[in-house]
């Protein structure tokens, strides 16, 4: 089986952050800055032009303007402007501040065009909150929006794993690109499945959730990972390799 290219860097990080709630509604002001392009019991997403950015943060939207609109998103009072509660404002905070490269990478990319905005995406369960950031190309725009990130729980710039049985293989490989986005694969001979994009990245995703990589011993990976995907132990070879935020990086061969 052709094994995946490895990616001698990748930057950026996945831009959503699980936080406990038992609300499962959301409640917005009636006067938001913004526009609310779809709405249920469960999901709210919310676009932002440069200029509702600019709007909402004091700040006008350019390259050297970047860390100062991103300081201003740090601020609780700036999402109750835009329509949002004090307690979902804190919980877009926290996400803005987990991911401060991946945000300004995304302002900068604004900053750089007249045809994109930054899209918001809250989502809310009965047990769990998640933040989400993208951006969108506004109206006339001749690009094609960018997609959201998908609700994710993991602060890794890159996952790759590779295990090589007797006569069959898994691997699967786990990269966020600058702009937010997550390119995934996931094959397991076993089962025979093959996935790529959105699917992949939620089996992936489901397999380290809640699962704090950085803290582990190689013990506690490999058996997350055999556990999560019924695996086997009598493996040949279990390599693993995953980055971080911060820039550091774990490696093992087994």
């Amino acid at each position: 089986m052709n094994k995946f290219v490895k990616v001698a860097a990748a930057t950026g990080m996945v831009l959503s952050l699980g936080l406990t709630t038992i609300a499962p509604t959301a409640s917005f002001a009636a006067e938001k800055i913004g526009t609310v392009t779809y709405q249920d019991s469960y999901k709210t997403i919310q676009e932002f032009s440069k200029a509702d950015l600019a709007k909402l943060t004091g700040v006008q939207v350019t390259v050297a303007n970047v860390n100062s609109v991103y300081n201003q998103l740090k601020v609780n009072k700036t999402w109750t402007k835009a329509g949002f509660s004090a307690d979902q404002a804190k919980k877009i905070v926290a996400s803005v501040t987990a991911y401060t490269q991946q945000i300004k990478g995304i302002l900068t990319g604004i900053a750089k065009s007249n045809n994109t905005g930054l899209r918001v995406v809250y989502v809310t369960t009965p047990y769990t909150t998640q933040v989400n950031f993208g951006t969108f190309g506004s109206s006339g725009s001749a690009g094609t929006d960018t997609p959201d990130v998908t609700p994710a729980a993991l602060s890794v710039t890159k996952i790759e794993v590779q295990i090589e049985y007797k006569k069959q293989d898994v691997e699967f490989q786990y990269e966020v690109k600058s702009n937010g986005t997550v390119k995934a694969k996931f094959e397991n001979e076993f089962t025979k499945e093959k996935l790529e994009g959105a699917a992949a990245q939620a089996k992936i995703e489901a397999i380290f959730a809640n699962f704090d990589i950085q803290k582990k011993s190689q013990t506690q990976i490999v058996n997350q990972v055999l556990t999560k995907l019924n695996l086997g132990k009598d493996y040949k070879e279990f390599e693993f390799e995953a980055k971080f935020s911060n820039n550091s990086k774990l490696e093992f061969e087994i």
